[in-house]
């Protein structure tokens, strides 16, 4: 039976985000890409499926794969998880200032208008470098994106290395100097999995460098 691959975007993101890095991969696989924030049905829970499966996650949709991961670890193959923070390395005053953060950016999701909003977004120093996407107002449920702040902020994760499977690729960007940096603590601290950084890109990587995320992917799952 061919394997699956569940591809989830990142915050602000849909599933066609994946698709220049999927045109790219050489890998024999069927491809699910999920649409978290739009207005379709979705609980933040990986969807039924049958056979050998993997998962890949940029940012956000990284950290939900891995509290998939942890959930359920005899039901997944491995990752490929892209700027993906593991919520490991915050002191308690880092958390109480990112969960405050959070928790006022899911406000404005409910309310602000929508062009200065993601104006703002896209300030962000973590974005700096990486051209914003178009997104449209229409396409996404503001709840869903505020819930997703508001419910799943890095403040409260934390993974447990122990509960992961050996194979998982982590990837950042070499302008990311942030998720360059935790993937450092991370080796360090025995998170399983190989640790690749990519030059010329920073935190947005699906639109700056798809095709190594395609080449990282098809060595994963080879």
């Amino acid at each position: 039976m061919k394997a699956t691959v569940i591809a989830l975007p990142g915050f602000l993101g849909c599933g066609a985000d994946w698709d220049a890095a999927r045109n790219a991969s050489k890998a024999d696989l069927d491809w699910i890409c999920m649409e978290p924030f739009g207005h379709a049905t979705f609980s933040f829970e990986p969807p039924a499926t049958d056979g050998p499966c993997w998962l890949a996650g940029y940012s956000f949709g990284g950290r939900l794969a891995l509290s998939w991961l942890q959930k359920d670890p005899a039901r997944w193959r491995g990752a490929l998880l892209l700027s993906a923070n593991p919520g490991n390395f915050q002191t308690d005053a880092e958390r109480a200032a990112r969960r405050q953060v959070d928790g006022e950016w899911a406000e404005s999701f409910g309310k602000d208008e929508w062009s200065g909003l993601l104006a703002r977004w896209n300030t962000q120093t973590i974005l700096a470098g990486s051209p914003a996407p178009q997104r449209e107002e229409l396409a996404f449920d503001r709840a869903k994106l505020a819930a997703a702040l508001r419910d799943f902020s890095t403040a409260d994760q934390f993974t447990d290395p122990l509960r992961l499977p050996s194979r998982l690729t982590w990837m950042a960007g070499a302008r990311d100097d942030k998720f360059v940096g935790l993937q450092t603590s991370m080796r360090e601290s025995g998170f399983p999995g190989t640790f690749l950084v990519v030059e010329e890109a920073g935190h947005r990587l699906l639109s700056e460098a798809p095709d190594a995320v395609a080449a990282a992917l098809d060595d994963l799952v080879a």
